[in-house]
């Protein structure tokens, strides 16, 4: 089990408790569950270790609750707020976000990415999948396109330029950006 949670694992668990109670050996019940189970599947030192604690009295063959934080900054509530912040404004640092709904920056990382699923592309937070009605509009755009080419060929399409996510802007730095850091290389050598 090493680790992680089998779906059969308080199975195993309560197989290795019935046959400590009738009195098998550790070795013997470890034989049997790789014999139903598949070598990999357990541990030598997991059965051990179970019989050990069925043997100080352990009557469950579930875990023990452990001392932990507990998880707030993931709760429903606060990935509500997260998302209605973001359909606000899209541009939104995940900084502003975490600050704004008063979680840490990495809480706020974890629920844009994998609770509301979201990424960040030309500084707006995205959905990583299009709703239905996205995808229809994609589908509208791409047929009025083609109306508009009176006749299909390789070459109408290749002077094409489309993009999906990507925005190019211009950008000329300010004068006082030249000042302070220095023109670029180029212009001091044409200079």
């Amino acid at each position: 089990m090493a680790g992680k949670m089998f779906p059969f694992t308080y199975q195993i668990r309560s197989y290795i408790k019935n046959r400590f109670i009738l009195g098998i050996q550790a070795k013997d019940i470890f034989n049997e569950i790789c014999r139903v189970y598949g070598n990999n599947e357990l541990s030598f030192s997991s059965v051990t270790r179970w019989c050990k604690k069925f043997k100080s009295g352990v009557d469950s063959v579930k875990d023990a609750p452990r001392a932990s934080r507990p998880k707030t900054a993931t709760s429903p509530k606060i990935v509500e707020k997260v998302k209605d912040l973001i359909a606000t404004d899209a541009r939104f640092t995940t900084r502003h976000i975490a600050k704004f709904v008063g979680i840490s920056v990495g809480s706020a990382r974890t629920i844009l990415r994998h609770d509301l699923q979201m990424r960040r592309i030309s500084a707006r937070w995205i959905p990583l999948l299009l709703t239905k009605e996205q995808t229809l509009a994609r589908v509208r755009i791409a047929k009025q396109f083609l109306k508009q080419l009176p006749k299909y060929n390789n070459r109408s399409f290749g002077n094409i330029i489309s993009g999906d996510e990507t925005w190019v802007h211009f950008y000329e730095p300010s004068e006082r950006y030249r000042t302070k850091y220095g023109q670029p290389k180029e212009a001091k050598d044409l200079a």
